[in-house]
């Protein structure tokens, strides 16, 4: 599934790769908060730790889990990366395997969101680990498998009908992060792609929308400190 959200040219892939990382995750607020989540938490489990990647794509973080048994699953597989192929509703596996489940910005583009962590518990060992992301504010994407944003409330009601009990939900960033991702992928101007217009007026725009109003907004969350106008959460679950 083509997300236009996500595409991008060689042109600016190639100077995206270049960016130090710590200047790459700033200028994208949702990107930093999942990636040093799941580094975190990976760094915490134990060698030889067996581990799922639900909906894992491209296995992006794959590298974080070189000391532990890694797996990866998504619906479809189009460049062979992923272990196996399933819908999360039914994943074919046998119960109480898992010492961790990850699962990132995954959960919106399920249909049925409670099968799927009812299956997350199923297949988790006894005090097994869930680390999640899901958005809360996003543009659609991935049309038209995109069902679903959760605040912390919806979380919560999903993680303890499934049978979780000890459960922390975070919200990643507050108004002034949202307002830069917002910035990132506004969508207006790709409206017009088909204007001979488009390609200055995206020179001009990308490095004020992609570079410096992500860099003047970033320092500036911490005045958000109720943080309900939030890009998503990140959320660790125990069984």
């Amino acid at each position: 599934m083509k997300d236009i959200y996500t595409g991008r040219s060689r042109i600016i892939q190639f100077f995206i790769n270049i960016i130090p990382k710590g200047w790459r995750l700033i200028l994208n607020p949702n990107t930093r908060c999942v990636e040093l989540f799941i580094e975190e938490k990976s760094k915490a489990l134990k060698k030889g730790s067996r581990v799922l990647d639900a909906g894992a794509g491209p296995c992006p973080y794959k590298k974080f889990f070189s000391h532990c048994n890694y797996e990866s699953t998504d619906l479809i597989d189009p460049h062979n990366l992923v272990d196996f192929t399933c819908s999360l509703d039914n994943i074919p596996r046998k119960s109480n395997i898992y010492d961790a489940i990850i699962s990132t910005e995954v959960l919106e583009h399920v249909e049925y969101p409670q099968k799927v962590l009812n299956e997350f518990y199923r297949i988790l060992k006894k005090d097994g680990q869930l680390f999640m992301t899901a958005p809360q504010e996003w543009p659609l994407h991935q049309e038209p498998y995109n069902f679903f944003y959760f605040t912390k409330y919806g979380f919560a009601s999903l993680l303890k009908n499934a049978g979780f009990k000890k459960f922390k939900i975070t919200p990643k960033g507050g108004y002034f992060w949202f307002l830069a991702d917002a910035i990132r992928f506004n969508g207006i101007l790709r409206q017009y792609k088909k204007s001979i217009f488009y390609y200055p007026l995206r020179i001009i725009e990308y490095p004020i929308t992609n570079i410096l109003l992500p860099l003047i907004l970033f320092p500036l969350d911490f005045v958000d400190k109720e943080k309900k106008w939030t890009m998503g959460y990140t959320v660790t679950a125990i069984k």
